[in-house]
């Protein structure tokens, strides 16, 4: 069978043999369906497994539950079980998309699977984070605060805000700017040990595109934020606020606010520690080892 060819008839026929206790033939389907081990995934496929469960509805919630917390012994990473839990993680967020219980059900779950060590299982979580919001909008940004509090997962939430599925469904900005003020304030608060963390640098190239990719859909109330977040002193702050007003077509909609960001940088700078001795860069005389 070749890469994504599937019918519904059929996974659900595997789906419903996995569902009475029988799960090796829909692994090895799945598994053989994957794409991996390699470097893409054959998402379109999770994406329409997760149609087929919703379909099914909640006689299949213990299965996908066990499906999407495959641990990394189970369904090591780099290899093609991997795709497992990704498409548990893709299942769970289609049932919770269409079922309010399910929604309060899988949150948790959701939110535990935010920072497994797999890439592609985070990964799934972001598009199950997008998947939800087209659906959920404002009540979900509003149920995501608890996320606020860890660096994966903060960073789960930064992404998909940043998506065009998912930020084209928010028409009020004020959800958005708590959760934003929230990562920032994360990472300002982030101990210095933390900048080793993967978890801490996944936070921080989120928020080095989030806000400004926020401004082509908000506007004005996204600088003003940036304008706040001057305050800090953190210099790696400082560059993800400059990095935030960079970008063609955000420079040609909205200068003047830029200008404005960038001179409440400049205002808050901290001050040369001893200006009488700052002569710039110069060569070091000492000799070389």
């Amino acid at each position: 069978m070749t890469r994504g060819a599937e019918t519904p008839d059929h996974l659900a026929a595997l789906l419903a043999t996995a569902i009475a206790g029988e799960k090796d033939a829909l692994y090895k389907h799945l598994s053989r369906l994957s794409g991996l081990p390699g470097t893409r995934p054959n998402l379109p496929f999770a994406e329409r497994f997760g149609e087929v469960v919703a379909s099914i509805g909640k006689s299949a919630d213990t299965f996908i539950v066990e499906l999407a917390t495959l641990d990394e012994n189970q369904a090591p990473g780099a290899t093609a079980w991997e795709f497992l839990p990704v498409c548990g993680v893709y299942a769970l967020a289609a049932r919770a998309a269409k079922d309010d219980k399910a929604y309060k059900k899988f949150m948790g779950l959701l939110h535990g699977l935010a920072d497994d060590p797999r890439f592609r299982v985070r990964d799934a979580i972001v598009t199950a984070l997008v998947q939800l919001g087209s659906t959920r909008k404002v009540q979900l940004l509003d149920n995501l605060q608890p996320w606020m509090d860890g660096y994966h997962h903060a960073a789960a939430v930064v992404l998909a805000i940043a998506h065009e599925r998912f930020i084209a469904s928010i028409d009020s900005y004020e959800s958005v700017e708590a959760r934003l003020d929230e990562a920032f304030a994360l990472l300002e608060n982030a101990p210095r040990a933390a900048a080793r963390y993967p978890g801490h640098k996944h936070l921080v190239d989120a928020m080095n595109n989030t806000p400004r990719i926020v401004a082509a859909r908000f506007g004005v109330p996204v600088f003003d934020q940036l304008a706040r977040w001057t305050r800090t002193k953190d210099p790696d702050l400082r560059a993800i606020i400059e990095k935030n007003l960079t970008g063609t077509r955000l420079v040609g909609r909205y200068k003047s606010e830029i200008d404005r960001v960038k001179a409440a940088l400049a205002s808050t700078a901290p001050p040369v520690r001893n200006p009488d001795h700052n002569f710039g860069p110069h060569r070091s005389r000492g000799k070389k080892r």
